[in-house]
């Protein structure tokens, strides 16, 4: 089975590049891909760049060019009001909801439905399977959830919009990348999930009250418990 991990900036693989012995393998699409692995099972991590439309090119030559029957993507992300998150907690995605699809009717509110267009879908679902074995794996002095996950295409500037998000889609976690995998998954027939540390409150744009470095350490360690598991 090759099994991918995937992030959008390279600070979202260090632990796991470290842990899996992981060295540059080549650059595909513009981005780098590195090779490790866990006992005999070789591991494929990949950068695939910040937003949907980097996401989804990467994954795209990633899985056209060197193939994939396992995706998980890693990182971090603002945690919405009412998911019941803080800074630290880590969540696992079982869909994704591409916010601004469709007609807008505000800031990163859309809806698909109105333009009544085949094949077109506002959230996908991942492998519940993969999933659950991730949630399972998640575990520490922090809270664990699985719930449906918000791709937006910039993050929310305030509480306010925060809140507007909420309101229409109620979801745990804002984040960027995450619908072009849930995507590149359903189109290529490859088994996907996602796991991310909660590094802020979505709306609080003052940094001094996230932790990227505790996000990204969290997520890595969920997903590298279940490596070691798998193996």
């Amino acid at each position: 089975m090759k099994t991918w991990i995937v992030a959008a900036v390279e600070a979202e693989l260090g632990l796991l590049r470290n842990e899996l012995g992981a060295r540059t393998a080549e650059v595909v699409g513009g981005e780098v891909v590195f090779s490790g692995s866990l006992g005999a099972a070789p591991l494929w991590l990949g950068v695939i760049g910040v937003g949907a439309v980097s996401a989804a090119f990467s994954l795209g030559c990633f899985i056209s060019t060197l193939g994939a029957d396992r995706v998980i993507m890693v990182g971090s992300g603002g945690a919405l009001p009412g998911s019941g998150l803080d800074v630290g907690d880590v969540a696992i995605a079982t869909s994704e909801i591409m916010a601004e699809l469709g007609v807008c009717s505000g800031p990163g509110l859309g809806e698909a439905s109105p333009l009544a267009l085949q094949g077109l879908r506002q959230e996908i679902h991942f492998d519940p399977a993969l999933t659950e074995a991730l949630e399972h794996s998640a575990s520490g002095g922090f809270r664990v959830r699985m719930g449906r996950f918000l791709t937006v295409l910039g993050v929310s500037a305030n509480l306010e919009q925060a809140e507007g998000r909420a309101n229409r889609f109620p979801a745990l976690v804002e984040s960027m990348e995450g619908f072009s995998l849930a995507l590149a998954a359903q189109r290529c027939g490859v088994r996907a999930a996602e796991v991310r540390g909660v590094s802020n409150l979505a709306g609080t744009r003052d940094k001094t009250r996230w932790n990227l470095e505790l996000a990204n350490e969290r997520a890595q360690q969920a997903v590298l418990t279940y490596l070691r598991r798998q193996s």
